[in-house]
């Protein structure tokens, strides 16, 4: 069918959840390697292993490709964040885990007693996950990533680690790690 001019241009729609604006916020990434860039220095398997990954990647060229065993809370972990007492942080990441399955993240001791955790159920795709937390002491934690109950052994993926203090009601920020080109002046 040959059409002869352009339909008419179609208008009062609701924007859906595609588009958004960024507003920037000035805030310090306590993870000092959250988008695997150039290493997993500083990064422990608990259980199973982990290794940088192209297979699937959310910043960047790499992802953290976390390879549990059937043990129910094999994941990775950050060894440490230094936080304050009586700060407020947000912790989030963005996590690619198999439909269906549980995953959390959080905060933990350096004796891997949980802190704050924040569970939720894979969708198959990236997600991003946040938490937040208030410290009552000053001390170093670690950030983890942890499957949630089950004995899948299917690798799972993390991108876009961050801990960042905010004030008590604020939302985490977007991911930023400064090695992002166009990013720095």
């Amino acid at each position: 069918q040959t059409y002869r001019s352009l339909p008419d241009i179609q208008t009062g729609y609701v924007l859906d959840d595609v588009w958004s604006v960024v507003v920037p916020i000035a805030r310090t990434n306590l993870i000092t390697n959250g988008s695997f860039e150039t290493n997993t220095t500083s990064w422990t398997a608990i259980g199973g292993s982990i290794a940088r990954s192209t297979t699937f990647q959310y910043h960047g060229a790499y992802s953290l490709a976390i390879t549990p065993t059937a043990t129910t809370t094999d994941g990775a972990r950050f060894d440490t964040v230094s936080l304050t007492s009586g700060t407020t942080y947000a912790y989030s990441a963005k996590v690619r885990g198999v439909a269906g399955l549980k995953y959390s993240i959080g905060i933990e001791t350096t004796g891997s007693v949980a802190l704050a955790t924040t569970t939720f159920t894979a969708t198959g795709r990236w997600q991003w996950i946040t938490g937040y937390y208030a410290e009552t002491s000053t001390t170093t934690r670690r950030w983890v990533a942890r499957k949630a109950g089950h004995a899948s052994t299917a690798i799972f993926y993390i991108d876009g680690v961050q801990v960042e203090a905010i004030v008590a009601g604020e939302l985490a920020s977007t991911y930023i790690d400064g090695d992002q080109l166009g990013l720095v002046p």
